[in-house]
């Protein structure tokens, strides 16, 4: 089979993570493959995929039980990791060019980062991949790099762990596990956070309300209203709203903060939960609160700026959009 055909067929396969397929190794490494030295790194590629399906079998026994399965499982991602390892140290002899080693560096972190995606009961602690969406110097890239290959394994055995405590009942192991993955969150978030832009903090914290309708009303006004006072008090307005909604989100991001760094559970998942149901209840109250004023601040912005037009504007407006 050939090499095209096997990664096609890796990705088909019930998704056992991590697992480099084909367009992970073409982004990272394929611009720096040449010559001679393409025929051996592809013939590495090729060792792995086919050793990679050895891993990949379907539970699907009836008679199996939800944790049994969950054990399978959690033992074919070990697997799947000290084989995607063992890929990578092979390819790191291939070549001593900065531009090979730093292609290493970003597909380990593509590989690992997407596999945190599945059989992880706290979606929303994202572990950005930072070149993704920001431009970040070599030493970042580098000490992101340092963190996975620390933290990896204890992040799986975490994950699976929780997962586990959870079907089992085993409630005060299960919010030990959590404690530790929010640790880890808070840890990884400390690498990139400084880096992230403030209209790309949603990547970071998925759950933060985003609303785009004051600006999409400010650029009608802008492209369609000739008065320029009509324009000027717009611009107000969502000057003011967007100081307000900053604060507020920022508001949101410190108790999310609070919440997984200081007590150990994350109240946008479905988790664990701290050992003190009324400060979960607390604090979750709070973020209730919170999205209901940023909800409610662009609503009350909205009718402002929609009073400053005509109803014959008003109209058009409408029609528009």
């Amino acid at each position: 089979m050939s090499m095209g055909a096997l990664a096609l067929l890796v990705c088909g396969i019930i998704n056992v993570q991590p697992m480099c397929t084909e367009r992970d190794f073409q982004m990272a490494l394929g611009t720096s493959i040449q010559g001679d030295h393409e025929f051996v790194a592809r013939a590495v590629f090729d060792d792995y995929v086919e050793r990679a399906q050895e891993i990949q079998t379907v539970v699907d026994d009836q008679n199996m039980s939800t944790i049994e399965k969950l054990d399978i499982r959690l033992q074919q991602t070990i697997q799947a990791d000290n084989l995607f390892d063992e890929f990578l140290d092979s390819l790191s002899v291939l070549n001593n060019e900065e531009i090979w080693k730093m292609g290493i560096v970003n597909l380990r972190r593509s590989v690992f980062l997407e596999a945190r995606k599945q059989n992880n009961p706290w979606p929303s602690t994202v572990w950005v991949n930072l070149p993704n969406v920001a431009s970040v110097p070599k030493s970042v890239l580098l000490r992101i790099d340092a963190f996975l290959i620390e933290n990896i394994d204890h992040d799986i055995q975490d994950r699976f762990g929780a997962a586990r405590a959870k079907l089992s009942g085993t409630h005060d192991d299960c919010r030990l596990f959590e404690k530790q993955a929010m640790e880890r969150w808070g840890d990884y978030t400390d690498i990139v956070e400084p880096h992230i832009e403030e209209n790309i903090k949603s990547i970071l914290y998925p759950q933060l309300t985003q609303d785009s309708t004051v600006e999409r009303i400010i650029s009608w006004i802008v492209n369609n209203i000739d008065d320029p006072t009509i324009k000027d008090k717009a611009n107000l307005q969502l000057a003011v709203w967007k100081t307000t909604h900053t604060k507020q989100q920022q508001e949101v991001i410190s108790l999310i903060r609070s919440a997984r760094i200081n007590f150990g559970f994350d109240p946008w998942s479905r988790g664990c939960g701290d050992q003190s149901f009324s400060r979960q209840s607390r604090i979750k109250n709070k973020l209730l609160q919170k999205t209901a004023e940023i909800q409610e601040s662009t609503e009350t912005t909205c009718k402002t700026v929609l009073q400053l037009l005509s109803p014959e504007q008003r109209q058009r407006f409408k029609d528009d959009t």
